[in-house]
């Protein structure tokens, strides 16, 4: 068991540190420090010499390169046994209350969305598959995998719900498709039937009458009505948005009341003047369903979640209590607080008593007590379940195996993983007015983008959210491109971070002073700032994009395909270069070796280039226009162009035109008859974007 379990910290001391806290040894100054010339240096050989040693047309993709990440988890029979998902093994597990796994078997590819119907079959899909694969667990000690249920048109199974009746619900993150599935006994589908379409559904919720879809990307909860035997409505959905995406979704009912909890973003546009980022807490929403057809949805509560040192919570329970009254239980990916939030009468005017206690970081999920056990949370973040006694007391980490044959990670890779989804890059950030507690999954999403388009705080300057995966090779970061290597990017990451917290961002951070960081082997005892950036560093280094669900199983394109190929090189590819290391024009690929890169795993290709071009989106970010933008994976960088005006690829082909030796993506002269794509020629081209 010792050698089993990992106590996160005996007696729990300290953890993300509070307003008044001050860990690690950074001295308060009242403005940014450089880093010494030779630091500097130090940390751009480190890059120089990774760069020299990586085979860029051969990086891991990130299906298993950052550990086992447990992702979900369900309780089955009396409790005592939970099922569980490995999103970066691609398992499926039986574990018990203590954590320690009975049983593995196969998920489909990426697993992220697990579901338990009422006659206990056990439902599992992934953004690797339009599948749902079905399992049943034998006792606690074997899962057997009874078959598969293909969904039409699907690209991914994101996210499940089970409903009345034998009801499926599945989401596709790809295409926003929402579908409704009755299951027969065997596991068949009786009726397939679309409900809609949002942005980038992630998680679903049902209550008496309701399907509610989290859309990450529309910063939407769509609530779809359903028949009292789980079948979808044909009405208007019921839309609850703010100003940015909501992580978690959670709902309720009592009589004839159905309340929804959720997960999100401070309801504001985000603040970029002075160099710092405003606007961005992490808050709690509860809204009220409406009782009769065609009437709104009702904000309860909006609570920020950043004063009571929850950042970026990905899970939310919610449960209703005799009298009206409700009691939501949450905690931050990014922050190692677990908060219950107890309303006695569900009001708007109600204000609930909030009581925090110490938890772990990096939990999508969290199955409360059952059978006189445990608590039990997933950590993608730490590799393992999170184990917390029926009373509360010190969290422990029971890892969670990787698949056989991954890699070991570095030591510095996983402290960068911290320092990009947690708040230890600022750990004195505070919340208060305009000021926010930081971390960069605040606007990227599982490091990829949230949909937002936000002002920078420069002219009239506008600017879409972009993926921060694969950078290590796409050189000079961002669309501005001030930043011509990452070490120096990194450096004014850490300065950005720390803009309104008061603290000199060239600190030192004390290991003690984080005691989850206790699971990670070989952390020292003291974090310099060079450790800290070679850290951040050595992640993004890792951090790649999962593969491309297009490309999956295939090897050749198609006839649409390879003439859409044809008219990107002719048309596009003077800009969107074919290198796999965007500032080495050597790094090129020839046509002929684009179909073999394109239907990699990995995809390598970077489709970008270091110059800056003036192609009519604007205001440009800089007097020289914009960097290329990388269209790696493509249909992840919603909305699209640096101000984020468009809306789809198809939108982008659309507006494309060329004249007078020059090509535009927008604004292009009237005069002189510019050239653009004919509708054959868009879909084509789309249908070859789609692959990147």
């Amino acid at each position: 068991m010792a050698a089993l379990l990992v106590a996160v910290v005996a007696a729990c001391r300290g953890s993300e540190p509070s307003r008044g806290e001050v860990p690690g040894h950074g001295s308060p100054v009242p403005a940014a420090a450089e880093p010494h010339t030779d630091d500097l240096a130090a940390l751009q050989r480190y890059e120089e010499e990774r760069r020299r040693r990586t085979d860029f047309a051969a990086l891991p993709d990130a299906t298993s390169a950052l550990g086992s990440n447990p992702y979900q988890l369900q309780p089955i029979g009396d409790g005592s046994v939970l099922v569980g998902i490995l999103r970066g093994a691609g398992a499926v597990v039986l574990i018990d209350r203590r954590g320690r796994e009975l049983a593995r078997a196969t998920a489909p590819p990426s697993p992220t969305a697990l579901a338990v119907d009422r006659s206990g079959r056990i439902l599992v899909g992934g953004t690797g598959s339009g599948a749902i694969a079905m399992y049943r667990a034998d006792g606690a000690s074997s899962l057997v995998r009874t078959g598969e249920l293909a969904i039409a048109g699907a690209w991914t199974v994101r996210a499940l719900a089970t409903g009345p009746g034998d009801w499926v619900y599945a989401a596709d993150q790809r295409t926003g498709a929402l579908t409704a599935l009755e299951l027969t006994r065997a596991g068949r589908a009786a009726h397939e039937r679309r409900i809609d379409r949002c942005r980038s559904p992630i998680q679903l919720a049902v209550v008496a009458g309701w399907l509610v879809a989290d859309c990450v990307a529309e910063h939407s909860l769509l609530a779809y009505a359903l028949d009292p035997r789980g079948a979808p409505i044909d009405v208007a959905p019921v839309r609850m948005s703010i100003d940015g995406p909501f992580w978690s979704v959670a709902a309720a009912s009592s009589g004839d009341r159905a309340l929804v909890a959720a997960g999100g973003i401070e309801d504001h546009p985000l603040e970029r003047q002075s160099g710092g980022f405003g606007y961005i807490d992490s808050f709690l929403y509860l809204y009220e369903l409406p009782r009769a057809r065609g009437e709104p949805a009702r904000r309860i509560a909006a609570v920020n979640l950043g004063a009571a040192g929850v950042v970026t919570p990905k899970w939310v329970r919610l449960e209703l209590t005799d009298g009206g009254g409700a009691v939501v239980r949450t905690a931050g990916y990014a922050t190692a607080s677990l908060v219950t939030l107890t309303w006695p009468t569900v009001t708007a005017d109600a204000a609930p008593a909030v009581e925090s206690r110490r938890f772990a970081p990096g939990t999508t999920d969290w199955s409360p007590a059952a059978g006189g056990g445990a608590e039990v949370a997933a950590s993608p973040l730490l590799d393992g379940w999170v184990v917390t006694g029926p009373g509360g007391g010190a969290p422990v980490i029971a890892p969670a195996a990787p698949a056989s044959g991954t890699p070991q990670r570095s030591t510095e890779s996983r402290v960068g993983e911290a320092l990009f989804f947690t708040t230890l890059m600022s750990p004195w950030n505070r919340s208060d007015g305009k000021l926010s507690r930081f971390t960069c999954e605040t606007c990227h999403f599982e490091a990829y983008g949230d949909g937002r388009v936000h002002f920078t705080g420069r002219g009239t300057v506008h600017s879409a959210t972009k993926p921060l995966r694969g950078l290590f090779n796409n050189r000079p970061h961002f669309t501005r491109a001030l930043d011509r290597t990452m070490a120096r990017m990194v450096h004014a990451e850490f300065r950005v971070a720390n803009r309104w917290s008061g603290r000199d961002p060239w600190f030192s951070l004390a290991a003690a002073d984080f005691p989850w960081l206790a699971v990670v082997d070989g952390v020292p005892a003291t974090m310099s700032p060079m450790y800290l950036r070679r850290s951040f560093m050595s992640f993004l280094m890792d951090l790649t994009f999962e593969p491309n669900q297009a490309v999956r199983g295939r090897e050749r394109f198609s006839a649409r395909e390879r003439e859409g190929a044809g008219l990107f090189r002719e048309r596009c590819a003077s800009c969107h270069r074919a290198r796999t290391i965007t500032e080495e024009p050597a790094s090129e690929v020839p046509f002929d070796r684009w179909e073999r890169l394109v239907f990699s795993t990995q995809g390598p290709i970077v489709w970008a280039s270091a110059e800056y071009q003036k192609t009519g989106i604007e205001p440009y970010v800089h007097q020289e226009g914009a960097r290329t933008t990388s269209l790696r994976r493509a249909y992840q960088k919603y909305p699209y162009f640096t101000n984020g005006s468009a809306r789809s690829l198809d939108e982008i082909v659309e507006r494309a035109a060329w004249a007078n030796g020059r090509f535009f993506h927008d604004h292009a002269p009237t005069s002189g008859h510019p050239g653009r794509f004919s509708a054959e020629q868009r879909a084509a081209l789309v249908a070859f974007l789609e692959l990147l």
